[in-house]
């Protein structure tokens, strides 16, 4: 015979509980609207799928049973009009009641915003720590985690990082605009690259950055040292109004240097200072690249 699942409230078998897989926790966070949805509606979201030991699936099963569902699950409307609902957080606990025939299960229903978030987290809960993750996705998520409002120290200790790195990341991707992040992803340019464009260059021009660099297979040191050479900061401080020229340069110092027999980054950047020298604005005449 179908039945439902109560919720109940904490007493003194809550501490052998909690520790049941974490799918029992009485604790969930701020006090939300919970209502009772079937069981049956309710489907994985994409991505947040597990696998279970069978251990653990016969414990869970066996509190609920014995004590019903303490924590509603999470869930979201499907967006395709089926009138099904995506689960974010709960499957063992939704397995559970599908395998003692519970018609129904308590469940938060959250909106996509807050579902998008919800999401994010479960999964750096139940995988971070096993996933092998690229350094552009591991650095993503903790910049969201600190978005989020989850403390530095948590999420260095999460992810197994220092709080320094956390920091770094936080600063470094800070308004990182999509393009930025779109090269970064698909290996244009990595993150030490990206951190040392980050030191010299403006948010307001560092994805036009990025893109002139992407090409080329310069190293972050040479990277550094090539914007010194070009003295990059004084070019900045000659305003908006000649950013396309300070673009051309860059481009056109890369594609030289591309060009250059081997050698120290020393040794060529005094070859790429002998070829161009450059006027900008009145005064003395004055090489861009200095040797």
């Amino acid at each position: 015979m179908s039945r439902d699942a109560p919720v109940l409230a904490n007493d003194e078998g809550t501490d052998r509980r909690e520790r049941i897989d974490g799918e029992q926790a009485i604790s969930e966070g701020p006090a939300m609207h919970v209502q009772k949805i079937p069981v049956a509606l309710i489907r994985p979201e994409d991505g947040l799928g597990r696998k279970r030991e069978p251990d653990g699936h016969r414990e869970l099963r066996q509190s609920i049973e014995q004590f019903g569902v303490l924590t509603p699950v999470t869930v979201r409307v499907a967006p395709d009009g089926s009138g099904d609902y995506l689960l974010i957080k709960g499957q063992g606990r939704t397995l559970a009641c599908r395998l003692l025939g519970i018609d129904q299960i308590p469940a938060i229903v959250v909106d996509d915003d807050f579902a998008e978030n919800e999401k994010v987290q479960q999964f750096l809960v139940e995988n971070v720590a096993r996933l092998r993750m690229r350094p552009i996705d591991r650095a993503l998520l903790i910049t969201r985690a600190r978005q989020n409002g989850e403390e530095t120290a948590a999420v260095a200790k999460r992810f197994g990082v220092s709080a320094a790195t956390v920091r770094r990341l936080e600063v470094q991707l800070d308004g990182a605009s999509n393009r930025e992040v779109t090269a970064l992803k698909q290996g244009n340019v990595n993150l030490t690259l990206h951190a040392t464009i980050t030191r010299y260059v403006e948010a307001a021009e560092r994805a036009d950055v990025v893109a002139a660099l992407a090409p080329y297979s310069l190293r972050a040191k040479e990277t550094a040292a090539l914007f010194e050479a070009l003295g990059w900061r004084d070019l900045v401080e000659l305003g908006s109004a000649h950013r396309i020229q300070r673009l051309k340069l860059l481009v056109w110092a890369c594609d030289t240097l591309s060009n250059l027999p081997p050698g120290s980054i020393h040794e060529r950047l005094s070859h790429l200072a002998a070829l161009l020298p450059i006027d900008f604005g009145g005064g003395p005449r004055t090489r861009a690249v200095a040797q």
